[in-house]
């Protein structure tokens, strides 16, 4: 345990120093930024006349600290200007609800004036062959980009440039609803309903605020939960003025760690974990999800409620053929207000 620790933070260490000894460099030579605002990179890029990338990273991800690595000697800089932010950052969450990637880092390319013109993932050598070719056309390239919304990357990169012009525009106090036409209608994920709710609580229209709450609340998901929670109390609000967080559906497990000691390979062991709801509303549990093949669900299969104040032990099943120390992970997904995507680690020794 001690070695995975002490591994991990050497990780993150080195990561700290790579993004130090890439971002180390004279601004004005090398043209790259780490973690400035839309605003000001934009800005930059207007008055150079020059595209720009903002870069999407995880810094506790391998695949960011990869792309970091390569960055370097494969970006072209007197053609563009880069900008690589931490979604950790809370100043930097807006881009995951922006966009709501599948995987990082993504890289997405701007033209000077701030259109959204390409969205390429990955850190390979066609990330970066892609990415120059957008700057260099100035247009959408054909790299394949999956997406959440499930459209075609013209289509939704057209839909997302709108989301983005109506936020920018609401950040300066001007709301013009028929930006948001589209977006709402076809890209169908809360963060478009959020903005119209904004514009019409400054615009003072109740009606229509709590018709695009309602809607907002109708896409709830775990995953949508946890990404934009703020924004799902503010639809709450809107419908209910006296919402009262602490009544929300509150998960709460004795311990994000367990470890199991004394297993033997090819033998079957068993726990349990406690699943607590602390809010005055039901707790839906919508599936738990399991790491591996030798962790599984010995009840509670399918999707489960507990009870507002109550309780429901989860039994699960432990078989490794192999020795050593592993470690394996459960998701629990739900309606909590607190933690809708809730991760436990199993730390297991097998003799």
């Amino acid at each position: 345990m001690r070695k995975k620790l002490r591994k991990s933070f050497f990780c993150l260490l080195s990561t700290i120093i790579i993004c130090l000894w890439l971002f180390s460099c004279d601004e004005h030579i090398c043209k790259i930024y780490s973690n400035r605002s839309f605003e000001d990179i934009r800005s930059i890029a207007y008055n150079t006349k020059e595209a720009f990338c903002i870069v999407l990273v995880d810094s506790t991800r391998e695949l960011s600290r990869e792309y970091c690595l390569k960055n370097k000697k494969n970006i072209d800089v007197n053609k563009t200007i880069y900008n690589i932010v931490d979604i950790n950052i809370s100043s930097n969450e807006w881009y995951m609800k922006w966009l709501c990637p599948l995987s990082l880092p993504l890289t997405c390319v701007f033209s000077e004036e701030g259109t959204l013109i390409d969205l390429i993932p990955g850190a390979t050598k066609e990330t970066f062959l892609y990415t120059a070719k957008a700057i260099s056309d100035k247009k959408i390239t054909n790299y394949h980009y999956p997406n959440r919304f499930k459209l075609s990357k013209c289509t939704a990169i057209s839909l997302l440039n709108q989301v983005l012009e109506c936020k920018m525009d609401l950040d300066q106090g001007i709301y013009v609803p028929t930006v948001l036409s589209n977006p709402i209608d076809s890209l169908k994920y809360p963060y478009s309903f959020y903005w119209g709710i904004v514009g019409e609580l400054m615009e003072n229209d109740t009606v229509e605020s709590k018709i695009l709450a309602r809607s907002m609340l109708e896409l709830e998901t775990p995953y949508y939960l946890q990404l934009f929670k703020n924004e799902f109390i503010t639809a709450k609000k809107v419908l209910n003025p006296d919402f009262e967080i602490n009544d929300e559906p509150s998960i709460r497990i004795d311990n994000d760690i367990v470890s199991l000691s004394d297993c033997k390979v090819g033998e079957n062991v068993s726990f349990v974990i406690p699943i607590y709801n602390d809010g005055k509303y039901p707790l839906k549990i919508s599936k738990i999800f399991t790491s591996c093949s030798c962790l599984s669900l010995i009840d509670h299969t399918k999707e489960f409620v507990v009870s507002p104040k109550d309780s429901v032990m989860v039994r699960f099943n432990f078989r490794s053929e192999e020795s050593g120390e592993v470690t394996r992970d459960v998701f629990i997904t739900s309606n909590s207000i607190n933690r809708p995507i809730l991760y436990v680690k199993i730390l297991a020794d097998i003799y």
